[in-house]
């Protein structure tokens, strides 16, 4: 009689097991996308903040051949962009900022750039794509107040797992700087 016992318990086993292994693994699948999507939003916060920091240091930035700071940034975010896995880059916004790193004037002081970066030439996929009417070298970065540079970082984060439910998400991430000043003279 009771290797009738152990017989049933046997499948007991087995049919826990299946009720909660699909259980686990679509915990751990989910898991790993959220670990994916977070991945990508480091990567374009890091972007935002260097293209920030670019634009803070190259200022009023006009060189030769037609290079100005702004060209300067958004190099610095398609570098950094590069590293994205699953994501795509969708837009970079170069805005004059307030003091609270809110867009001044959306309409004449923030630059718009749109298109696709392709990481094996090297070469800037972004072009402007709303006429850029805040001019580089229209950036005040003298005493007392320099202005403020801000970038925005916008990219969509598809899904990597095609099973589970999860969304397309877009994200923005965007950082604020003041100009370096011009101790030039």
């Amino acid at each position: 009689m009771s290797w009738l016992r152990d017989r049933g318990e046997k499948g007991a086993s087995l049919v826990e097991t299946s009720l909660v292994l699909p259980l686990l693994l679509m915990l751990a699948i989910g898991g790993a996308e959220v670990g994916f999507m977070v991945i990508d939003y480091m990567t374009i916060s890091n972007a935002a903040r260097e293209g920030a920091r670019t634009g803070a240091a190259a200022a009023d930035y006009v060189g030769p051949g037609g290079v100005d700071a702004d060209d300067l940034i958004v190099e610095a975010v398609e570098q950094v962009a590069c590293n994205l896995r699953y994501s795509t880059l969708e837009r970079v916004a170069i805005y004059k900022a307030d003091e609270n790193g809110n867009p001044i004037d959306p309409t004449n002081l923030l630059n718009e750039y749109t298109g696709s970066v392709d990481c094996s030439t090297g070469s800037t996929g972004l072009s402007c794509a709303n006429g850029c009417p805040w001019a580089p070298a229209s950036r005040y970065r003298g005493m007392p107040e320099p202005d403020k540079v801000g970038v925005e970082v916008v990219f969509r984060h598809e899904p990597v797992v095609g099973f589970l439910p999860f969304p397309t998400v877009t994200f923005r991430e965007s950082a604020v700087m003041r100009l370096e000043p011009d101790t030039r003279g």
